[in-house]
Order: C-alpha cells, then sequence, then structure tokens
C-alpha cells in the first residue's frame, strides 16, 4: 500500500510541474515608445532603482522583441556606476540603416547586424572590471569596448526611458532579465507574474518597478479593442479564421481588416446582391476561400468572388431575416456549417439547418425532441454531437409568453439525429445568458469557451462534463444602449487568440461596431498576481490543493481496500466517517453532528420510518459549537462562548467574509482589494465604492475579534484572512488537511479530510455568480469519494450503509443515478417497495423539473 501511494504522489508532482509554462504564454513588458507622448513612455527600475554592489564583474542579460510599425531608434538599457559613468545599449542611426549599439559617455560603438523584427532575441551586457572592459553579445554578434572601469563600485540599472536624457525609447517588449554579480546570478525577473507597477525576482524577491507599464500577459485576461467604427446602412460581418481576417461587408463595398484592426484593402463589389441584406447571415468559408450569405427562410445561399468582386445573386431580396441572433459552427468531419435557433416575426426558432462547403445548399435537419426554441445562444461541434449552450426563449416560441433564460447544456447527436440534456441548472440570474453565436471547444480541459453579454461582455469557460463555469476575462463593461445586435466569437487557433465582434444596430439603424481580441490560451488572473510573499509555487497553491483532494480520493481507496481485504471474516463498517449529514429533507446544524451510533430519520410522505445506522464508536474530532466559522452545510458563525452571531452578519458583510475565506485558500496572498470592490459594490462610482469597503471593512473586524484569533489582513494591494489557532473554520482546515497529508500520510489524517468532507455542501444556501465555481469543486471531490465507498458497500451487501452513503450523495446531489438506484434496491430488498416507489417518484419529479424532460429509466431496471 505504501509503494502505491508512493506512486500516486509520483504520478501528482509530474502532472503539477508541468503547470508551471509561462513559455506557453506572450509575456513580458511592453515598452511604449515612439506611438505615445514622451511624457508616458515606459521606464523600468531594476531593484527599485538601488545600486548593485560589485567587486570584479558585473553581467546582465535579457531577452528584446522589436515591434513593428515604429522607427527602430531609442534608448533600451542605462547602467549608470558610481563614478557617474553612462553605459547604454539602444537603437542608433546609420546612413541607410539603425544599428544595435553601445552608447558610452565619448563614443558609439555599434554592432554590424540587421536589427530583426518580430523575433526574441537574446541581449547580454557583461563588465570586466580589473580589465576594463564591457563585452555585449547581441543575438550571438559580440563587440567589446575599453571603458575605464576599475573604480567602479556599484551600478544603477534601468530600461526604457532616463530622465533628463533623450525621450526615444526603442519599440521593443522585453522580458527574463538577469543579474550576475561577481560570478554569482542574483536576480531573475522574467517580467510574466506582477502586481499592477511591481514585478518581484524569483531569487531574492527584489523589485522592478516600472512607469507606464503595460504587460503582455494581460493579453491573456483582457480583451483588447483592436477596432471601433460607427457605419451607416446596411452592414454584416464575417471572419476568416485562417488568416485572422474581418470583412465588413457593406451594400457597396467590402472592408477587410486584419488582427489588429488595421485596414488592409477595401474591395468594391461590381455585381449582385448577398442573399439577405440581414446581420448574422454571413461567414467565410476556408475551404472555398468565398464569403457566404445565406438566408435561412427560403434556403437560399450567395457566395462572393474575390477574384470577379462579384456576388452570385443577381436578383436582390429586401425581405427580413426571420432567424436573428441564430447560433451556428462549422463541423470539419463533414465540412459542413450548421445553424440552430435565432428570432424573427414574434416567434423564437429550434430549427436546425446545415450547408455543406462548396455546395451552399441549406438543409433543415430534422432531430427528435426538439431543444425548447431561442435565440442567442452559443454552439459548437465535439465528435458526432453538436453542443449548445444557453440562449432565452420559451417552450412554445411565442414571443406573448413570458421568457426566461436557458442556462445549461444540449447536445444534439447528428449521427442518429437524437437531442439530449448534458446538464442544467436553475440560475439565479436575471441576465447573462444572451451568448455569442460561437463557442471555441478546448480538448485538452473538456471544456468550451463563450462569451455571455453579461457586464457588456465576459469570456465564460464552460465543463462540457458538469455545470460548471468560469469567468476566465475582465468583463469589456461594453453596456450601450442598443436596438438590434450581433455578437459573434471567432477563434484562430493559427494566430492563438480569440475575437469577438460587438455589431450593435442603433435606432436609426446604423451600426457601432467593436472588434475585440484576446489571447490565447487564457490564464486566471490569481495566477499572475505577486506580492512580496508570494513565490513562483504559490500561485499555483489552488491547482496543487486541487491535485491533493484527487490523490486523496485514490489514496482513500487504497486504505479502505486494504483494510476490507484484512478483514474478510468480520462486518466491516466506516469508522472514518464520523459525521454523515442527514438525508434528503432534513437539515443538520452544526451544533446538531449526526454520529455514527445514533439513528437516522427518513420521512417518505409523512410515514416516519427508523433505521439503525452503523453501531461505531468513532473519534469526534471537530467541535463547531464556539469560535468557528461554518461554510460547510450551511453558513454558521459561533463566537468564543460559544453565541450564535450569525444573524449579525449583514448580506453586505456575509459576503465579503466568504470571499476573503474562499479567495484566500486558493491564493496565499488573497483577494485584490480593487477585486473585491468590484465584486461586492460593481455599480458605484469608485471613491464611493472603496468608502463602503473600508467601513464593512471595519465592522467585519469588530465580529471577527469576537470569535477569536482571526484578522483580516491587508497588504500589497491584497486582502486575506489570516487564522489564528483558537479559531476553527470546517473549509479552511480541510484545505490545510490536504497540505500535511502530503507530508504526513496517517490514516488519523485521512479520518479527519473524510469527517469534513461530510459536513455537507459548500454554502448550500447562499447564492453569488463568482461562487458557483467553488461550490461545484468541493461537491465533485466529495461525490468522487462517496461513488468510491458505495461501490464498496454494494459489494459487500452493506445494507445499512449503502443507504447512508446514498442519503450523503443527494445532499450533494439531489439528481444522482447511482443513489437513487443503490437505495431503491436495498428499500425494496428490505420489503419496503412503497418507500422505494415514493422516492423514486420524487427523483422523477425532481429531475423533470430540473432537466426538462422525463427520468427515462423505469423504476422495475433500478
Amino acid at each position: 500500500m505504501k509503494y502505491q501511494l508512493q506512486i500516486l504522489f509520483f504520478i501528482l508532482l509530474c502532472l503539477v510541474g508541468k503547470l508551471e509554462a509561462s513559455s506557453l504564454y506572450d509575456y513580458g513588458l511592453y515598452l511604449k515608445s515612439h506611438t505615445v507622448s514622451a511624457v508616458e513612455r515606459t521606464t523600468l527600475y531594476l531593484d527599485d532603482n538601488q545600486p548593485f554592489p560589485i567587486k570584479n564583474d558585473f553581467t546582465i542579460s535579457f531577452q528584446i522583441y522589436v515591434r513593428t510599425n515604429e522607427p527602430d531608434f531609442g534608448s533600451i538599457l542605462h547602467l549608470h556606476t558610481n563614478t557617474n559613468q553612462y553605459i547604454r545599449f539602444s537603437f542608433v542611426a546609420g546612413e541607410e540603416r539603425h544599428f544595435p549599439a553601445l552608447v558610452l559617455n565619448e563614443g558609439i560603438i555599434t554592432i554590424d547586424t540587421p536589427i530583426e523584427r518580430e523575433k526574441w532575441l537574446d541581449v547580454s551586457l557583461h563588465l570586466r572590471l580589473k580589465d576594463n572592459v564591457i563585452e555585449v553579445d547581441y543575438d550571438n554578434k559580440k563587440v567589446s569596448a575599453m571603458v575605464p572601469l576599475e573604480d567602479t563600485k556599484n551600478i544603477s540599472a534601468l530600461f526604457g526611458q532616463m530622465e533628463n536624457y533623450l525621450a526615444d525609447v526603442a519599440p521593443i517588449n522585453l522580458r527574463n532579465i538577469t543579474v550576475t554579480q561577481d560570478g554569482k546570478q542574483t536576480r531573475e525577473w522574467k517580467l510574466w507574474k506582477h502586481n499592477d507597477d511591481v514585478c518581484y525576482d524569483m531569487k531574492e524577491k527584489a523589485i522592478a518597478r516600472a512607469i507606464h507599464p503595460f504587460w503582455l500577459i494581460d493579453n491573456h485576461i483582457e480583451w483588447k479593442l483592436i477596432h471601433q467604427a460607427h457605419i451607416p446602412g446596411k452592414l454584416d460581418v464575417a471572419f476568416n479564421a485562417r488568416e485572422a481576417l474581418f470583412y465588413l461587408v457593406k451594400p457597396q463595398s467590402i472592408e477587410v481588416l486584419d488582427e489588429k484592426g488595421t485596414l488592409r484593402q477595401k474591395i468594391t463589389i461590381r455585381e449582385g446582391y448577398p442573399a439577405v441584406e440581414y446581420p448574422n447571415h454571413l461567414l467565410y468559408d476556408t475551404l472555398t476561400n468565398k464569403l457566404i450569405s445565406y438566408y435561412l427562410k427560403k434556403g437560399s445561399t450567395s457566395y462572393f468572388s474575390f477574384d470577379t468582386s462579384k456576388w452570385s445573386n443577381v436578383e436582390r431580396n429586401m425581405d427580413e431575416a426571420s432567424n436573428y441572433n441564430h447560433a451556428r459552427t462549422f463541423n470539419p468531419a463533414d465540412s459542413s456549417f450548421y445553424f440552430f435557433g435565432g428570432y424573427g416575426f414574434y416567434q423564437y426558432r429550434n430549427d436546425l439547418f446545415r450547408m455543406k462547403s462548396g455546395s451552399y445548399k441549406l438543409e433543415q435537419v430534422e432531430y427528435e425532441r426538439p431543444l425548447y426554441p431561442r435565440y442567442s445562444a452559443a454552439m459548437a461541434i465535439v465528435g458526432d454531437e453538436l453542443f449548445v449552450f444557453g440562449g432565452r426563449g420559451n417552450k412554445y416560441g411565442k414571443q406573448e409568453l413570458s421568457t426566461h433564460f436557458y442556462f445549461g447544456l444540449c447536445a444534439i447527436n447528428l449521427k442518429t439525429n437524437q437531442s439530449r440534456m448534458v446538464w442544467q441548472r436553475n440560475s439565479p440570474q436575471e441576465d447573462g445568458t444572451l451568448m455569442a453565436s460561437s463557442m471555441y471547444f478546448e480538448p485538452s480541459d473538456s471544456s468550451f469557451y463563450a462569451v455571455s453579454m453579461s457586464k457588456g461582455g465576459v469570456l465564460w469557460k464552460i465543463s462540457m462534463k458538469d455545470s460548471v463555469y468560469t469567468e476566465v476575462s475582465k468583463p469589456i463593461y461594453n453596456e450601450s444602449n442598443y436596438q438590434d445586435c450581433d455578437f459573434s466569437l471567432y477563434s484562430s487557433p493559427a494566430h492563438g487568440k480569440l475575437f469577438l465582434v460587438l455589431d450593435k444596430i442603433l435606432n436609426d439603424h446604423t451600426h457601432n461596431v467593436y472588434i475585440y481580441s484576446i489571447n490565447m490560451p487564457l490564464v486566471n488572473e490569481g495566477d499572475i498576481r505577486q506580492s512580496a510573499n508570494t513565490t513562483i509555487v504559490n500561485g499555483h497553491k489552488y491547482l496543487y490543493i486541487t491535485g491533493i483532494i484527487l490523490l486523496l480520493i485514490a489514496a482513500g481507496m487504497i486504505f479502505y481496500r486494504s483494510r476490507c481485504s484484512n478483514r474478510k471474516d468480520k462486518t466491516i463498517t466506516i469508522k472514518e466517517i464520523e459525521e454523515v449529514p442527514v438525508i434528503i429533507g432534513h437539515h443538520n446544524t452544526p451544533e446538531q453532528p449526526l454520529i455514527a451510533g445514533q439513528h437516522t430519520i427518513m420521512q417518505e410522505k409523512g410515514n416516519i420510518q427508523e433505521t439503525d445506522a452503523v453501531s461505531a464508536k468513532t473519534t469526534n474530532y471537530y467541535d463547531r459549537s464556539r469560535a468557528s466559522i461554518s461554510l460547510c452545510g450551511c453558513f454558521n458563525v459561533r463566537d468564543k462562548d460559544g453565541n450564535d452571531i450569525t444573524s449579525n452578519f449583514t448580506p453586505r458583510l456575509k459576503h465579503l467574509l466568504i470571499l476573503l475565506i474562499l479567495y484566500t485558500e486558493k491564493n496565499e496572498q488573497g483577494i485584490l482589494a480593487s477585486k473585491t470592490t468590484e465584486i461586492l459594490w460593481p455599480e458605484k462610482e469608485e471613491t464611493s465604492a472603496r468608502n463602503n469597503r473600508n467601513v464593512n471593512l471595519r465592522k467585519l473586524r469588530v465580529l471577527l475579534e469576537s470569535i477569536g484569533d482571526v484578522e483580516v489582513i491587508t497588504e500589497n494591494n491584497f486582502l486575506r484572512i489570516k487564522w489564528g489557532t483558537t479559531v476553527f473554520c470546517d473549509y479552511h482546515t480541510l484545505l490545510t488537511c490536504t497540505q500535511q497529508f502530503e507530508q504526513e500520510k496517517s490514516e488519523e489524517l485521512l479520518n479527519r479530510i473524510l469527517e469534513l468532507l461530510l459536513y455537507g455542501p459548500l454554502l448550500p444556501n447562499t447564492i453569488f455568480d463568482w461562487l458557483d465555481d467553488f461550490k461545484d469543486a468541493y461537491s465533485s471531490h466529495s461525490i468522487d469519494l462517496l461513488k468510491n465507498l458505495l461501490d464498496i458497500e454494494i459489494q459487500r451487501n452493506h445494507q445499512e450503509m449503502i443507504i447512508r452513503l446514498a442519503d450523503i450523495m443527494f445532499l450533494h446531489d439531489p439528481l444522482n443515478e447511482e443513489a437513487l438506484a443503490a437505495k431503491c434496491a436495498v428499500l425494496s430488498a428490505q420489503g419496503k417497495k412503497g418507500i422505494a416507489r415514493n422516492l423514486y417518484d420524487r427523483f422523477c419529479k425532481e429531475y423533470r423539473d430540473s432537466m426538462g424532460e422525463n427520468y427515462k429509466i423505469p423504476f422495475a431496471d433500478l
């Protein structure tokens, strides 16, 4: 068993080791140069502008990336010695072209090599004091110069603009700076993780401070506006994924924009007309290099040939479209485009159409159990299935009836033409599931990426496997008014970017068009933020913890199976389980846990049925009756004297406390104060929101003092919870135990973890938009463990424990089919078929209410 655990931990460490992959991202510091005024150009001070002491030699190495569309002229690096010498590395002007050069007090030494653009280049300067020599290595081209250095004792270093020197800054991106003092490397700034204008080095946490910075890694979390225009008249937009080109199609011309939003070409339309002259009915076919306009209502198409500058249709169609805001995607398996749903003529649609590349014939695809009609859903194809997420509509497709947002993932099998509900959950939101028309699927994490128009546009990561979604970009907040709209998400894997087109049609029928881009792969904001207390590992703390919890499930099974195999001649009980939440319909408070050895009471339609629980004396490790903050099973707070002070927490204080606890466990430094303000007071002006935050922090600190040794710490613009030894928090203790288990794989520690996992779901009665990810991760890990334990008890036919485990599974997942089958089987075997049938009927009702369809497995087959 010990050997098996060692293998599991080795595999985990191997997997986690691969997560540190800054090479996957476009990172570094963008030095603002000629495109901004002199006062806005970038400076980077190393060691916060403090000098580096040296005795014999000094080396500074870095990488630069020379950008296009700006003059390759200006300063890059400035070194200043204690003897008041300035040593600069710059791009300087020549007769016919510019050169990289070493600029000294009395001269310029050029490096005779072209300045290559759009490529990362290695550069280093090595100062040998005793030899009075400076050696420069620029992309493997080397020069040296004699400079009086023997009296040098220290050197200051900065990049970019230097005060009282030429204002020109070379148009470069900068990264991977290292400093070596007297043969020992002492600094390493990757310029990847950062905290506003500060980046800490990887060795001594020394500060590199930037003035007017732009960090390239932020392109992976922020949408960048690359084009904006106000366009009168009719307009439709298409995207060429292969070359990352946009086509803004007007009645008389087509404008072609590149991935930076720059106009590359303007094409005059010589003849012909599109199939329909309304937005959201145009695409670019990369297989034939044609623009395709399609009209779903009549099944007609028209293609634009770039060779002839003509549309194929010679007659103009003035009809209004009937499928506004439909979803669309491309299936490479059959080289066909698919279109679903939409709105028009006071009706919501659920029709599915297909158009094969090259033939441009629209055909309707009939499928069984049609999805509810809707518009503004997102769509993607994975394998043989077409997935549809979100949208708004109603069961009958009538605008006269009330509508609602669909918060679930549906699928249509393109081979069998059968539809199914993948998952669905009730959303507390009144808005937010109007989606851009397409989704991007990432197979490495089995997730879709789609844009919700909540907050004016935000990218969601949507799990294919369960009802989990995460905001993975900062919101755009483009929430200006409009009469109609076309929101489209496009992906260009070759360029490593996602693009979002917002075409907002105003009351006067003009268009406000916005095009945004975001770099792939995406990264969570918490993973790129630094503080002085952060090391390279801390940024991935949450990933480690997640991996450890999964490992604990496997480790628990090894312990348990080992115990079972050594006690085949005995009746074995799960003594590890100290507390079990009561079954459906009953709520256990923190001060009244259900202990093994007591009785479980289950209520079946008014009839009370009592069954003996497992008779096992267990250790009660934790006490939630005093000095405790409980998040599992319910939100409950007790002061140091045992008084219930939950009601003292106003909704805002409760929200603030939960936010601080969960984010402190996710990131050691906690949560950015600005993000706290954004979450809690999104509608308030900045100064007012900050004042509200400070007032509520003061109130929270007073309440925490009454609980015990727990406080809120403010440090480096982050807020976090600091736990003492006298206060118990179930969620914090669980994550602490998982970390300890990595070092000490004891049975008692495993028992403690199981007890904490089985307190119940995380904050089941608390609803915040951002909280769902934490809830789902917690319940998912709990369900996995309980399923494994249930399988063992079914094999052993240990009926009492099967009932108990099934009830706990229902607590975490009311629609758990394994729990239903197991409990009904046991109740039937015990002659309680009426109770089993009642349980099954209630499950079917809840399944139908939640999933929108009947449960397919009959009672007799359970």
